[in-house]
Parts: C-alpha cells; sequence; structure tokens
C-alpha cells in the first residue's frame, strides 16, 4: 500500500513539474534568476527572441553584458537591494546584435534554500508601446505647431478686421465733415 503511495506521489510530481515546465518554456516575457552577484542562474528560452542568446549561452554569465547602460543596471541593483521588490522598473537592455531594447522589469529579492540572496523576476519588452509614445508625442508636438499657427493667423485676422473697422470709423467722420 506505502509503495502505491509513493508511486502516485511521483506520478503527479512528475505531472506537476512537466506542468510547470511547459508554462516556463511557454513564456512570452523573460523570466529569469540571478544569484546577489549577477550571475544568471537560470533564465526562460524566451531570453533567445527577446536579446538573441540562447538560455545555454546566459546561464552561468553576468547579466551586465545586457544592459545597455552600466548606470542603470546599477540604478537598479541598489533599488531593489533597499526596496527588496520592483515594479515595473523602465531599462534599456541590448540584444545581441546591438540593438537597443527598452523593457519594464520587475523582480525580488529572496533567499534560496542556503540563505543567499537570489533576484527572480521578468522582463517585458515595451517596444512596440515606446514607438506608440513616440508616435503620440510627435503628434501632440505637431498640434501644438499648427495650434500656434492658427492663433497666429487669428491674430493677423483680428488685426485686420479693426484697421477695416478703424478705416470705415475714419471715412465715416470725413463724410460727416465734408457734408
Amino acid at each position: 500500500m506505502e509503495d502505491k503511495n509513493i508511486t502516485e506521489m511521483e506520478a503527479k510530481l512528475r505531472e506537476s513539474e512537466e506542468k510547470y515546465r511547459s508554462i516556463f518554456n511557454s513564456l512570452i516575457d523573460v523570466y529569469y534568476q540571478t544569484d546577489a552577484q549577477g550571475t544568471i542562474i537560470d533564465i526562460s528560452p524566451s531570453c533567445f527572441i527577446f536579446f538573441g542568446w540562447k538560455r545555454e549561452e546566459l546561464i552561468g554569465t553576468k547579466t551586465s553584458k545586457l544592459y545597455a547602460d552600466p548606470a542603470q543596471r546599477k540604478a537598479f541593483r541598489d533599488k531593489i537591494l533597499k526596496d527588496g521588490v520592483v515594479y515595473n522598473y523602465e531599462i534599456m537592455f541590448l540584444h545581441r546584435d546591438g540593438r537597443h531594447i527598452p523593457t519594464l522589469i520587475s523582480s525580488r529579492v529572496v533567499k534560496n534554500k542556503n540563505g543567499e540572496i537570489v533576484f527572480v523576476g521578468s522582463v517585458r519588452d515595451i517596444t512596440e508601446r515606446k514607438h506608440v509614445e513616440d508616435e503620440l508625442n510627435k503628434s501632440k508636438e505637431e498640434l501644438k505647431l499648427k495650434i500656434e499657427e492658427l492663433e497666429k493667423l487669428n491674430g493677423f485676422m483680428m488685426d485686420r478686421e479693426m484697421k477695416i473697422i478703424e478705416l470705415k470709423n475714419e471715412i465715416a467722420e470725413l463724410k460727416k465733415r465734408s457734408e
């Protein structure tokens, strides 16, 4: 009876592992774990699409090679160590081909079974969002310029109308004098 329970528990464990491995391998965002020094312990396969590096190439390497700006890495590290958790922190990463990738990173500090600090989190590519924001800002600037042009034109038209009214008043005044 005990062997049957162990076999059932092992089967459930395998099923659970398969389920979570399937989820892990299907992620669109990048899931990662690093140690306190920034060495990648684990990273989801989505890193290949995201960074251009295979999972096997990144595990064991430093995250520093993925940051476009070392100062951003330091600021992020300081914040997460201070707060213990960071949500939607904007960071520019580097693709293997040198392209910059605007991202949002959410991460937390946890301790592993040995009591060592580990950073666990996810990275989301916001390139499309940034393009939309840039287009929106460009449209706002164009609209602002058009409004300024219309205001100038309106001022010109108002000046012209005022001059016409003044001329009419002067003509009326001259007619009165000549009568």
